[in-house]
């Protein structure tokens, strides 16, 4: 049988690891963690004003029709430069390599914001029951009403801690395939 203590540390580590895996995914590349990134809604309008509609986008009705996954009606766009419509090129965002690619990416979420979301979040019994039922579990075995404070050295080690962005992964360049021969051209690796 556990003491009231054991559980209670189990409840502290349960917040701590939600705490790190926060910390984790703020770190992430991906497009929808960008200030820059916009979802742009498509265009699933066939006719307009009676006329073929030239800017139609195909939709899918997924599973409904019986014809497969539902189709995302929305796109990534890059939104960096856009205040200039003529010089703005419209880079489509869209998937996770367009993020880990891009060098202006710039991060949504900052580590104060991100631990405001997490100390609103534990106030709240629905999103603990919904989000981390073994949390939720555990608090009604020690039949607490409130959670219990993160460690002082856990939130020690969040504030010196900084949120570190993925590096850049730069762009295929096939020409770092070849190797450089003797007289300064350029041959394929031999396999």
């Amino acid at each position: 049988m556990r003491t009231a203590e054991d559980v209670r540390n189990r409840v502290v580590a349960l917040l701590e690891s939600e705490l790190d895996r926060r910390v984790h995914a703020a770190s992430e590349r991906l497009p929808h963690r960008c200030a820059h990134n916009h979802r742009q809604p498509l265009d699933s309008r066939r006719r307009v004003g009676g006329e073929a509609n030239g800017e139609f986008n195909r939709i899918s009705r997924g599973t409904e029709g019986g014809r497969g996954l539902p189709v995302i009606q929305s796109i990534g766009l890059c939104m960096l430069g856009s205040d200039n419509p003529e010089e703005w090129s419209g880079t489509i965002c869209e998937d996770p390599v367009d993020a880990k690619r891009c060098p202006y990416f710039t991060p949504t979420t900052s580590k104060e914001e991100l631990f405001a979301a997490f100390t609103s979040d534990l106030q709240d019994p629905v999103w603990i029951e919904t989000n981390l039922p073994e949390v939720s579990t555990l608090l009604w075995v020690l039949e607490a009403m409130q959670v219990p404070r993160i460690s002082w050295w856990k939130k020690l080690w969040f504030q010196l801690a900084r949120i570190k962005i993925e590096p850049v992964n730069p762009a295929f360049d096939p020409a770092r395939l070849l190797l450089p021969h003797a007289d300064g051209s350029m041959k394929k690796p031999q396999c």
